[in-house]
């Protein structure tokens, strides 16, 4: 018998459940070291300040993953990159430089796997 939908599977993940989790809470997470030459220790003090406003107008908003990705997520160029076989992603404002790359794990925390103030890579 064919099975219709798999709904433990997550839309983050390849899945496509009935119910979103789009529509989560936009949480982030930093789950293993960031990437060498984007990390904390190379940021300088107007670095830091772009970092925090992106999370006062991501998580301090309280903004779920689909208004996060309609004002932040950056689709063009770059080539597709994966880490822990998950598809990264990344998120900037408007023309600024800041970006910050990483993935969505199963528990829907976007884990950031890199901190790029000056848009180096894509």
């Amino acid at each position: 018998m064919a099975k219709l939908t798999d709904k433990a599977k997550s839309p983050l993940m390849g899945g496509s459940p009935l119910t979103s989790s789009k529509n989560y809470l936009f949480k982030i997470a930093i789950c293993e070291q960031l990437d060498n030459n984007f990390c904390f220790k190379h940021l300088k003090s107007e670095d830091l300040r772009a970092f925090h406003s992106f999370i006062d107008e991501t998580v301090g908003r309280q903004l779920t993953i689909s208004e996060v990705d309609k004002l932040f997520l950056r689709t063009r160029g770059g080539v597709k990159q994966e880490v822990n076989g998950k598809e990264v992603i990344h998120y900037g404002k408007d023309r600024k430089p800041f970006r910050v790359f990483g993935y969505y794990n199963s528990d829907s925390y976007f884990v950031i796997t890199r901190i790029d103030p000056k848009h180096k890579t894509n």
